[in-house]
Protein backbone atom coordinates (compact mmCIF):
# COMPACT_ATOMS: atom_id res chain seq x y z
CA UNK A 1 0.00 0.00 0.00
CA UNK A 2 1.37 3.45 -0.94
CA UNK A 3 1.57 6.46 1.35
CA UNK A 4 -1.68 8.03 2.55
CA UNK A 5 -2.76 11.01 0.44
CA UNK A 6 -2.41 14.28 2.35
CA UNK A 7 -4.07 17.33 0.84
CA UNK A 8 -1.86 19.85 2.67
CA UNK A 9 1.32 18.19 1.44
CA UNK A 10 -0.04 17.96 -2.12
CA UNK A 11 -0.97 21.67 -2.16
CA UNK A 12 2.44 22.66 -0.80
CA UNK A 13 4.10 20.62 -3.56
CA UNK A 14 1.94 22.22 -6.29
CA UNK A 15 3.11 25.65 -5.11
CA UNK A 16 6.74 24.55 -4.87
CA UNK A 17 7.60 25.73 -8.40
CA UNK A 18 5.46 28.52 -9.83
CA UNK A 19 6.12 27.80 -13.49
CA UNK A 20 3.14 26.62 -15.46
CA UNK A 21 4.40 23.21 -16.58
CA UNK A 22 5.60 22.12 -13.09
CA UNK A 23 2.39 23.41 -11.49
CA UNK A 24 0.19 21.42 -13.86
CA UNK A 25 2.33 18.29 -13.78
CA UNK A 26 2.37 18.28 -9.98
CA UNK A 27 -1.39 18.79 -9.90
CA UNK A 28 -1.79 15.79 -12.22
CA UNK A 29 0.61 13.66 -10.18
CA UNK A 30 -1.31 14.24 -6.97
CA UNK A 31 -4.63 13.78 -8.76
CA UNK A 32 -3.37 10.38 -9.87
CA UNK A 33 -2.34 9.47 -6.33
CA UNK A 34 -5.73 10.49 -4.99
CA UNK A 35 -7.90 8.78 -7.62
CA UNK A 36 -5.75 5.86 -8.68
CA UNK A 37 -6.14 7.05 -12.28
CA UNK A 38 -3.94 5.71 -15.07
CA UNK A 39 -3.96 8.93 -17.11
CA UNK A 40 -5.00 12.54 -16.89
CA UNK A 41 -4.86 15.99 -18.45
CA UNK A 42 -5.34 19.65 -17.57
CA UNK A 43 -6.81 22.12 -20.05
CA UNK A 44 -6.86 25.91 -19.83
CA UNK A 45 -10.15 27.60 -20.68
CA UNK A 46 -10.33 30.50 -23.13
CA UNK A 47 -14.04 31.32 -22.85
CA UNK A 48 -13.68 34.55 -24.85
CA UNK A 49 -12.72 32.45 -27.86
CA UNK A 50 -15.04 29.56 -26.99
CA UNK A 51 -12.29 26.96 -26.68
CA UNK A 52 -9.89 25.21 -24.34
CA UNK A 53 -6.23 24.27 -24.76
CA UNK A 54 -4.66 21.00 -23.59
CA UNK A 55 -1.79 22.24 -21.39
CA UNK A 56 -0.51 19.14 -19.54
CA UNK A 57 -1.04 15.38 -19.51
CA UNK A 58 0.26 12.07 -18.17
CA UNK A 59 -0.26 8.47 -19.22
CA UNK A 60 -1.98 9.52 -22.42
CA UNK A 61 -1.38 11.37 -25.68
CA UNK A 62 -4.34 13.71 -25.72
CA UNK A 63 -3.31 16.22 -28.41
CA UNK A 64 -1.26 18.40 -26.11
CA UNK A 65 -1.16 22.07 -27.14
CA UNK A 66 -4.20 21.85 -29.39
CA UNK A 67 -7.44 23.76 -28.82
CA UNK A 68 -11.00 22.41 -28.90
CA UNK A 69 -14.54 23.85 -28.70
CA UNK A 70 -15.90 24.30 -25.20
CA UNK A 71 -18.72 21.81 -25.79
CA UNK A 72 -16.36 18.88 -26.47
CA UNK A 73 -15.11 16.07 -24.27
CA UNK A 74 -14.93 15.73 -20.51
CA UNK A 75 -13.50 19.24 -20.22
CA UNK A 76 -16.51 20.66 -22.03
CA UNK A 77 -18.84 18.67 -19.79
CA UNK A 78 -17.23 20.06 -16.61
CA UNK A 79 -17.11 23.60 -17.99
CA UNK A 80 -20.80 23.47 -18.88
CA UNK A 81 -21.93 22.00 -15.56
CA UNK A 82 -19.64 24.21 -13.41
CA UNK A 83 -19.07 21.32 -11.01
CA UNK A 84 -17.18 18.00 -10.84
CA UNK A 85 -18.48 15.48 -13.37
CA UNK A 86 -18.22 11.69 -13.07
CA UNK A 87 -18.40 9.94 -16.45
CA UNK A 88 -19.04 6.17 -16.13
CA UNK A 89 -17.86 5.30 -19.68
CA UNK A 90 -15.60 7.81 -21.40
CA UNK A 91 -15.96 5.98 -24.70
CA UNK A 92 -19.62 7.00 -24.89
CA UNK A 93 -18.83 10.68 -24.42
CA UNK A 94 -19.38 12.85 -27.49
CA UNK A 95 -16.17 14.14 -29.07
CA UNK A 96 -13.79 12.52 -26.61
CA UNK A 97 -10.11 12.88 -27.48
CA UNK A 98 -8.56 9.61 -26.31
CA UNK A 99 -7.30 7.26 -29.01
CA UNK A 100 -9.68 4.37 -29.70
CA UNK A 101 -7.07 1.82 -28.63
CA UNK A 102 -6.25 3.50 -25.31
CA UNK A 103 -7.30 1.28 -22.36
CA UNK A 104 -8.83 4.23 -20.51
CA UNK A 105 -11.26 4.98 -23.32
CA UNK A 106 -13.75 2.35 -22.14
CA UNK A 107 -13.36 3.21 -18.49
CA UNK A 108 -14.62 5.98 -16.22
CA UNK A 109 -13.36 9.56 -16.07
CA UNK A 110 -13.66 12.47 -13.65
CA UNK A 111 -13.51 16.12 -14.72
CA UNK A 112 -13.13 18.93 -12.16
CA UNK A 113 -13.42 22.65 -12.99
CA UNK A 114 -10.93 25.13 -11.50
CA UNK A 115 -12.27 28.61 -10.67
CA UNK A 116 -10.82 32.12 -10.53
CA UNK A 117 -12.79 35.37 -10.08
CA UNK A 118 -16.07 33.59 -10.68
CA UNK A 119 -14.98 31.96 -13.95
CA UNK A 120 -13.81 28.46 -14.81
CA UNK A 121 -10.19 28.92 -15.91
CA UNK A 122 -9.11 25.28 -16.24
CA UNK A 123 -10.38 21.71 -16.00
CA UNK A 124 -8.51 18.70 -14.61
CA UNK A 125 -9.53 15.33 -16.08
CA UNK A 126 -8.48 11.93 -14.72
CA UNK A 127 -9.01 8.55 -16.40
CA UNK A 128 -8.82 5.14 -14.82
CA UNK A 129 -10.32 2.32 -12.77
CA UNK A 130 -10.83 4.27 -9.57
CA UNK A 131 -11.83 7.60 -11.09
CA UNK A 132 -15.49 6.67 -11.56
CA UNK A 133 -15.94 5.09 -8.14
CA UNK A 134 -14.75 7.84 -5.81
CA UNK A 135 -16.22 8.19 -2.34
CA UNK A 136 -17.92 11.51 -1.48
CA UNK A 137 -14.89 12.41 0.66
CA UNK A 138 -12.50 11.62 -2.19
CA UNK A 139 -14.55 13.79 -4.57
CA UNK A 140 -14.36 16.62 -2.02
CA UNK A 141 -10.60 16.18 -1.73
CA UNK A 142 -10.24 16.07 -5.51
CA UNK A 143 -12.20 19.31 -5.89
CA UNK A 144 -10.23 20.95 -3.07
CA UNK A 145 -6.94 19.85 -4.65
CA UNK A 146 -7.90 21.17 -8.08
CA UNK A 147 -9.26 24.46 -6.74
CA UNK A 148 -6.23 25.03 -4.52
CA UNK A 149 -4.12 25.19 -7.69
CA UNK A 150 -6.08 28.14 -9.14
CA UNK A 151 -3.82 30.89 -7.82
CA UNK A 152 -0.70 28.93 -8.80
CA UNK A 153 -2.02 28.54 -12.36
CA UNK A 154 -2.78 32.26 -12.64
CA UNK A 155 0.60 33.30 -11.23
CA UNK A 156 2.44 30.77 -13.40
CA UNK A 157 0.50 31.89 -16.46
CA UNK A 158 1.54 35.48 -15.93
CA UNK A 159 5.18 34.34 -16.17
CA UNK A 160 4.66 32.32 -19.35
CA UNK A 161 5.06 34.37 -22.58
CA UNK A 162 3.03 31.82 -24.52
CA UNK A 163 0.03 32.52 -22.29
CA UNK A 164 0.41 36.29 -21.96
CA UNK A 165 -2.58 37.08 -24.20
CA UNK A 166 -4.82 34.56 -22.42
CA UNK A 167 -3.84 35.86 -18.99
CA UNK A 168 -4.48 39.44 -20.04
CA UNK A 169 -7.95 38.59 -21.38
CA UNK A 170 -9.04 36.30 -18.57
CA UNK A 171 -7.34 37.29 -15.36
CA UNK A 172 -6.85 41.08 -15.48
CA UNK A 173 -9.77 42.89 -13.88
CA UNK A 174 -9.15 46.36 -15.37
CA UNK A 175 -6.70 48.56 -17.25
CA UNK A 176 -4.92 51.41 -15.53
CA UNK A 177 -3.93 52.05 -11.94
CA UNK A 178 -5.58 49.65 -9.51
CA UNK A 179 -7.76 51.05 -6.77
CA UNK A 180 -6.31 51.06 -3.29
CA UNK A 181 -7.36 48.02 -1.28
CA UNK A 182 -7.89 47.77 2.41
CA UNK A 183 -5.76 45.39 4.44
CA UNK A 184 -6.96 41.94 5.50
CA UNK A 185 -10.14 42.20 7.62
CA UNK A 186 -9.34 39.11 9.69
CA UNK A 187 -8.27 38.66 13.30
CA UNK A 188 -5.00 36.76 13.84
CA UNK A 189 -6.93 33.58 14.67
CA UNK A 190 -9.20 33.96 11.62
CA UNK A 191 -6.07 34.41 9.52
CA UNK A 192 -4.73 31.09 10.84
CA UNK A 193 -8.01 29.36 10.04
CA UNK A 194 -8.10 30.92 6.56
CA UNK A 195 -4.63 29.59 5.77
CA UNK A 196 -5.73 26.10 6.84
CA UNK A 197 -8.86 26.46 4.70
CA UNK A 198 -6.56 27.17 1.75
CA UNK A 199 -4.73 23.94 2.53
CA UNK A 200 -8.04 22.05 2.41
CA UNK A 201 -8.15 20.83 6.03
CA UNK A 202 -11.41 19.69 7.62
CA UNK A 203 -12.84 21.34 10.76
CA UNK A 204 -11.52 18.49 12.87
CA UNK A 205 -8.04 18.70 11.33
CA UNK A 206 -7.96 22.47 11.82
CA UNK A 207 -9.11 22.10 15.43
CA UNK A 208 -6.34 19.61 16.13
CA UNK A 209 -3.74 21.80 14.42
CA UNK A 210 -4.77 24.94 16.35
CA UNK A 211 -5.63 23.34 19.68
CA UNK A 212 -9.28 24.44 19.47
CA UNK A 213 -12.64 22.72 19.44
CA UNK A 214 -14.26 21.98 16.10
CA UNK A 215 -17.18 24.22 17.13
CA UNK A 216 -14.83 27.15 17.70
CA UNK A 217 -13.19 26.56 14.33
CA UNK A 218 -16.63 26.52 12.72
CA UNK A 219 -17.36 29.95 14.26
CA UNK A 220 -14.13 31.34 12.85
CA UNK A 221 -14.99 29.95 9.41
CA UNK A 222 -18.41 31.60 9.66
CA UNK A 223 -16.74 34.94 10.43
CA UNK A 224 -14.37 34.53 7.47
CA UNK A 225 -17.28 33.81 5.14
CA UNK A 226 -19.17 36.88 6.39
CA UNK A 227 -16.13 39.12 5.91
CA UNK A 228 -15.49 37.80 2.39
CA UNK A 229 -19.17 37.72 1.41
CA UNK A 230 -18.72 34.08 0.42
CA UNK A 231 -21.29 31.30 0.52
CA UNK A 232 -18.76 28.45 0.81
CA UNK A 233 -15.18 27.76 1.90
CA UNK A 234 -13.68 27.67 -1.57
CA UNK A 235 -15.16 31.04 -2.53
CA UNK A 236 -13.88 32.54 0.74
CA UNK A 237 -10.31 31.45 -0.08
CA UNK A 238 -10.58 32.62 -3.70
CA UNK A 239 -11.90 36.03 -2.53
CA UNK A 240 -9.03 36.39 -0.07
CA UNK A 241 -6.51 35.51 -2.80
CA UNK A 242 -8.18 37.86 -5.25
CA UNK A 243 -7.85 40.75 -2.76
CA UNK A 244 -4.21 39.93 -1.97
CA UNK A 245 -5.16 39.21 1.64
CA UNK A 246 -3.46 35.82 1.79
CA UNK A 247 -0.01 37.26 1.16
CA UNK A 248 -0.42 39.71 4.04
CA UNK A 249 -1.69 37.34 6.71
CA UNK A 250 0.07 37.00 10.06
CA UNK A 251 2.26 33.97 10.79
CA UNK A 252 0.04 30.88 10.79
CA UNK A 253 1.99 28.49 13.02
CA UNK A 254 -0.21 26.67 15.54
CA UNK A 255 -0.31 28.22 18.96
CA UNK A 256 -0.71 26.36 22.28
CA UNK A 257 -4.19 25.65 23.53
CA UNK A 258 -5.72 28.60 25.32
CA UNK A 259 -3.59 31.24 23.54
Amino acid sequence: MGPVFRLDEAVADVYGDLRLTPVLRRLLRHTGRLTGSVAGSVSLIDADRGCYVKAAEYGVSCRLGQSFPLDEGATGRAFGSRRPVLIPDYGRLRAGHLAVAHPARRGPATAVPIWWRGDVIAVSVSFGPAAGALSPRAVDELEALAQSAAAAIVEAGRRDPALAALIKRRFTASVGAPAARAGPPFTPREAEVLELLRQGLTYREMARRLGLSAKTVEKHVGAIMRKTGASNRTTAVVTALDNDWMGNLPHTAARPRGS
